[in-house]
């Protein structure tokens, strides 16, 4: 199935946040880094910025914790599992 979604670094970010709390890469380089990924496999960026859904009164935003905007992207949902295994590869970094 070749079904697009929309996914943004806020969710890749949390889900290496909370698999670890070691990861030593900031937010930005993380946002960065994946983005390579996915712009490498097809994905488009549809949206800078875009305001996180646990907004500015989160206790958590930090450069090593939470972002307070991040940007979003269209993908092929086939991605998924890989995605998830390179984001694991940047958990343990």
């Amino acid at each position: 199935m070749n079904t697009k979604i929309t996914m943004g670094n806020d969710e890749y970010i949390l889900y290496i946040r909370k698999t670890t709390s070691t990861c030593s890469i900031t937010n930005d380089d993380l946002g960065k880094y994946i983005w390579i990924w996915l712009r490498d496999r097809g994905a488009d960026k549809i949206k800078e910025d875009v305001p996180c859904l646990w907004g500015k009164t989160a206790q958590k935003l930090d450069a090593l914790k939470l972002p307070k905007t991040a940007a979003q992207f269209e993908f092929n949902r086939n991605l998924l599992p890989e995605l998830y295994d390179y984001l694991d590869v940047l958990a343990a970094k």
